[in-house]
Formats: C-alpha cells, sequence, structure tokens
C-alpha cells in the first residue's frame, strides 16, 4: 500500500506540503490522521448534537440496524488527486489503522454487495449534514467503530467515495464521555457483595430486538464465571429499557431480553436453569435521565441480582 494511516496518541504530527490548501479554519482532529496528499475542503465543528451511525447493510429499503450517539462531532471531508489512492486504498488504511488501534469496529463494507442496495441513498437520507456531493456514490466505502482515549469515547465513521473523476471521504467524530469502565469479574464479585446486584451495560441488542450482539459475549461469560464460582447461588436477570416506544412494548421487550441471556447462560455455559429467572421491568427503573443519550444508555442495561429468597 501507498499509505499508512495511524491514529494518533500524539499532540504534533508532520505532515507533507499539500498542492491545495486547507479550507480556512479547518484542521485535522487531533487523534485521527489525514490520507497522504489529502486536502481539508470543508470542515464542521459543533459543541453538542446528535449522530446516527449505520451499524448494518441496507435492505433496499432501510438499513438493517443503526445507532444513535451525541456529542462533540468533527465533520471534516477531505479530497485528493485520484492517482494519489482509490477508495478501496483509503478505506483499507482506516480500517486497518483502528483495528490495530484496539477500535470496536460496528461496520465495515465496500461495494454493493457488502453494504446492500441504495445504501448511498439511505445514507443521504439519514445524515442531511453528509459534506461529500451525492455524485460521489458512484463508488462507495464506509466504516463505523468506536475507540477510547483519556476516559473519553470516540465514534468515527470513515466514508470513501468516488464520481465523476473525482476523489474524496469523509470523516466525523463524534466525542463523548465513557460512561461505564469495563466490568471484570472482580467487578461483579464486589458489586454481588456489597449491594447484591450489578448493572451489565456492555449485554447489546439491536433497537427492539431481544437478538444478542456478538460482542456482548464476553460479559455474559462473566456473569457465568461468577455463578460457576458460587454454585450455591440463584439470581434474577433483570432486563431494563429507556423509554423509547411504548410501556407495554419495552415491558415486553425487557423480559424478552432478560429470557435471552437466561438461555445463553443455560446452553452456552452450562448454567441450570432453575438457579436463574428471567425479569423484565422495561423503563420503570431508570439510572439516568432518558432525555439525554447518555442518560438512556445508562438506562438499557441487563442486571443480575441476587435471589436469597
Amino acid at each position: 500500500m501507498k499509505n499508512s494511516i495511524l491514529i494518533l496518541l500524539l499532540s504534533a504530527v508532520f505532515y507533507p506540503v499539500f498542492a491545495q490548501m486547507d479550507k480556512e479554519g479547518s484542521k485535522d482532529h487531533p487523534l485521527i490522521q489525514r490520507f497522504n496528499q489529502s486536502y481539508i475542503y470543508d470542515y464542521e465543528e459543533t459543541s453538542f448534537e446528535p449522530y446516527k451511525i449505520i451499524t448494518g447493510k441496507s435492505n433496499g429499503s432501510k438499513f438493517t440496524s443503526t445507532q444513535e450517539v451525541e456529542g462533540k462531532i468533527t465533520r471534516i471531508f477531505y479530497s485528493l488527486p485520484t492517482d494519489a489512492g482509490s477508495v478501496y486504498e483509503i478505506y483499507t488504511n482506516y480500517l486497518n489503522a483502528l483495528k490495530n488501534n484496539n477500535a470496536k469496529i460496528f461496520f465495515d463494507c465496500k461495494n454493493v454487495e457488502s453494504c446492500g442496495k441504495y445504501f448511498w441513498d439511505l445514507l443521504r437520507e439519514t445524515d442531511a449534514k453528509i459534506q461529500m456531493p451525492a455524485y460521489y456514490g458512484e463508488e462507495l466505502a464506509y466504516i463505523a467503530a468506536k475507540f477510547s482515549r483519556d476516559g473519553k469515547g470516540y465514534y468515527v465513521t470513515v466514508i470513501p467515495g468516488y464520481g465523476l473523476s473525482e476523489i474524496g471521504y469523509e470523516v466525523t467524530i463524534v466525542e463523548t464521555k465513557e460512561m461505564e469502565q469495563q466490568i471484570s469479574l472482580d467487578g461483579i464479585e464486589k458489586a454481588m457483595n456489597e449491594n447484591g446486584k450489578v448493572s451489565l451495560y456492555g449485554i447489546l441488542f439491536d433497537t427492539g430486538s431481544d437478538v444478542i450482539k456478538q460482542n456482548s459475549y464476553s460479559e455474559i461469560e462473566l456473569i457465568a464465571q461468577y455463578l460457576k464460582n458460587h454454585s450455591s447461588k440463584k439470581v434474577y436477570i433483570v432486563g431494563h429499557t429507556d423509554n423509547i416506544g411504548s410501556y407495554e412494548m419495552n415491558m415486553q421487550l425487557s423480559e424478552k431480553r432478560a429470557a435471552a441471556v437466561v438461555k445463553v447462560l443455560s446452553s452456552k455455559y452450562g448454567i441450570a436453569v432453575n438457579r436463574m429467572k428471567a425479569a423484565g421491568v422495561g423503563p420503570v427503573v431508570p439510572e439516568g435521565k432518558n432525555t439525554t443519550e447518555a442518560g438512556r444508555g445508562k438506562n438499557r442495561r441487563v442486571e443480575v441480582v441476587l435471589n436469597e429468597k
């Protein structure tokens, strides 16, 4: 490959001289390096806004899954000469750099087969502020990821595109405060001993779904390990939701999600079903305000509660 993109941990870096000047008042994000020979064609920075990232391919009429986040948003649209790189090269460099820096990849795609039909059209409908020209959809790729630095979370989308003999890519960075540190087995032990329960925020589901996401199993495995270490204990597995949607739907959904966790603990990790009882309390026991994404994120959780009866 011609170039190597890195997520930067340094406050200052050297960039090569560009044939074109960056837009006045624009700048690179301090944690993301630009692709070689790129210049900033358009730039926007907002103090706090919602942003929707795409986490699943298009089925032709809608995206199969999305995730809403909110925070300080930096949007940078870079352009570069067509002989300096390709859509695939930009996509591959950023994807590898994110993976090499332990980023969580929510979704990535590089062609119609992997992105889905009408992906670009739906993307522009979803994001009214997208800065790339519409004709760049002739060739398109997409990456959505998250990484953490110094107690902050950074959601990143990278969209390389090509059309009418022009090439560019849009990088969007949403900066948020980290809601919770990752739980550990020691953390579960401590919480259960002190409070008789532990809240888990890493057991994730798509909106309106009770299907457990693959990246949730690390926390479920910790629950299993705790229960194996304490073979005489019984627990309630309790599902919680935010208040988006109807009360009745959330009550049903929270119980279905709890039941899905119980099923996995039993089938995958061998925990006896009679040691666990699934319950759903929907939005009625919130930990945060449902008026903010951070609050809704705390409310969407699974709790393990000791059944000491």
